[in-house]
C-alpha cells in the first residue's frame, strides 16, 4: 500500500509548473509526482551504492564492486519504473 506525502509551503508558481508539466504529458499531478519521486529515490539508491561500494587503494581509486553488474542495475531501475 502506498503512503501519502504532504509538502508544505510550496511556492504557487512551482505547483503550477508541476501541474503544467503533468498536463503536457496527459497525466495527473499525483501520477507525475509519483513518477518523479520514484526516479529521485532510485537515483539516491544508486548513488549510495556507488559511494559505499568497494574500498579505495593507496591512490584513492575505488576497488571492488557494487555487487551488481551494470545490466542488473539497469534492469532493477527499469523494473521499478514499470518499463
Amino acid at each position: 500500500m502506498g503512503v501519502t506525502v504532504q509538502v508544505r509551503d510550496l511556492d504557487e508558481t512551482v505547483q503550477q509548473r508541476l501541474r503544467d508539466a503533468a498536463g503536457r504529458e496527459g497525466i495527473s499531478l499525483s501520477a507525475f509526482l509519483r513518477r518523479e519521486l520514484t526516479r529521485i529515490a532510485d537515483r539516491i539508491e544508486v548513488e549510495a551504492k556507488l559511494e559505499g561500494g568497494g574500498k579505495r587503494n593507496a591512490m584513492g581509486v575505488r576497488i571492488g564492486s557494487l555487487g551488481m553488474t551494470t545490466e542488473e542495475i539497469v534492469a532493477e531501475l527499469r523494473e521499478r519504473r514499470g518499463e
